[in-house]
């Protein structure tokens, strides 16, 4: 477990000197430990705050631009950062490295990530969007809208952040601008980004964390930015393949509070955000030249993703595919919702473009608002 290194005692008025804390407005204990975190390794597994202070300054110059480690609050949060160990660090602590594995290929959820990036920065924006991925683990959303950056009318530039640091060390060996930090407190300028988006494991933020999350999505985000949030309803099919599947047999298990639309209504009111909530398609889709590999995919990705790969290892592949048929049954759900045209109601393999698809689908909620001009 990580934490921060312990300093020899500090003489009573003593002042710890460096151009990060120079000048703030900072305690004796809050200076001591301030200084113990710049010079300790568990910032990042592969750099002690400092040395990544000065690599961001070389490399992205525009992420040093925004950075603001000096914040009211900063030294504690860096040391809650040195105490905090991941599931998505390593295997060893949860799932961080069959996670990553899963999302080398990037595109297995771009329809859904398609979707968040336009009404995170919808038709008619600023030439360059800056957007803030708070979530953004090795930076899964950044590489997949790199990769297809034609879809977009105006360029994306993002930020990736991230608890981990292991996923933040990921995304910086990416050649991509990324932040270690919570999502509760950000080490980020006030109105320094043009979008914020909260996606693809918000359900991991505690319930009392929430609204200081949105809170500070709605600091950091310029007049007129876009707040964009996504996650599963607790009522949907995707929140129950969470608690009877993962949290059943992925190592770390999976005892976390999904959203609701009510809840999403409520953070965004306390943060005085007029918000509307969106259903949204956000499907696993893969390719494969045979049907057989594309349901070999399929299961593949969701068992590194979700850390069950080794119960499904159990399973023969006509049964993982049968749990999926189960697990992720939206026949109801959509129902619920009027119907969808043009959506699967259950996990399927088509012919297309000369390939087969294997398509499991989900549908997620999403709460979308503007930071008033």
């Amino acid at each position: 477990m990580s934490g921060v290194r312990p300093g020899g005692p500090a003489k009573c008025g003593a002042r710890v000197r460096h151009p990060f804390i120079e000048g703030t407005s900072l305690t004796r204990r809050q200076t001591v430990a301030c200084a113990e975190v710049l010079m300790s390794p568990s910032y990042l597994p592969s750099l002690v705050l400092r040395e990544y202070l000065h690599t961001v300054a070389t490399l992205h110059p525009q992420l040093r631009e925004v950075l603001d480690f000096e914040r009211p609050g900063a030294a504690a949060a860096l040391a809650e950062l040195a105490a905090t160990v991941s599931e998505f660090d390593t295997d060893s602590t949860g799932r961080g490295d069959s996670y990553r594995r899963a999302q080398r290929d990037t595109l297995v959820r771009w329809t859904g990530m398609r979707q968040l990036l336009e009404l995170a920065a919808p038709a008619g924006s600023e030439p360059v969007t800056l957007i803030l991925d708070v979530l953004g683990g090795d930076g899964t959303v950044a590489r997949a809208a790199s990769s297809q950056s034609a879809c977009f009318e105006s360029k994306l530039a993002f930020i990736t952040g991230d608890l981990s640091g292991h996923m933040v060390d990921k995304a910086l060996a990416h050649g991509l601008p990324a932040v270690r930090q919570a999502a509760h407190f950000l080490f980020l300028r006030d109105a320094s980004l043009d979008a914020v988006l909260l996606a693809y494991g918000t359900h991991h933020i505690p319930a009392r964390q929430r609204p200081l999350a949105v809170g500070e999505a709605a600091r950091v985000v310029r007049p007129g930015g876009r707040i964009v949030l996504h996650d599963f309803d607790e009522s949907s099919p995707m929140a129950g393949f969470f608690a009877e599947v993962v949290h059943s047999h992925a190592s770390g298990g999976h005892d976390y509070q999904h959203f609701s639309r009510a809840e999403l209504a409520s953070l965004f009111a306390q943060a005085d955000l007029p918000v509307r909530i969106v259903d949204l398609y956000d499907p696993l889709i893969v390719r494969a030249d045979t049907a057989q590999s594309a349901c070999a995919r399929i299961r593949d990705y969701v068992g590194d993703m979700y850390g069950v790969r080794e119960f499904f290892a159990t399973l023969s592949d006509d049964e993982v595919w049968r749990l999926l048929t189960h697990h992720f049954d939206h026949t109801g759900y959509l129902a619920a919702l009027g119907g969808r045209d043009g959506i699967p109601a259950r996990p399927v393999v088509y012919r297309a473009d000369g390939q087969f698809v294997a398509e499991v689908p989900r549908m997620a909620i999403v709460a979308v608002a503007t930071r008033a001009a």
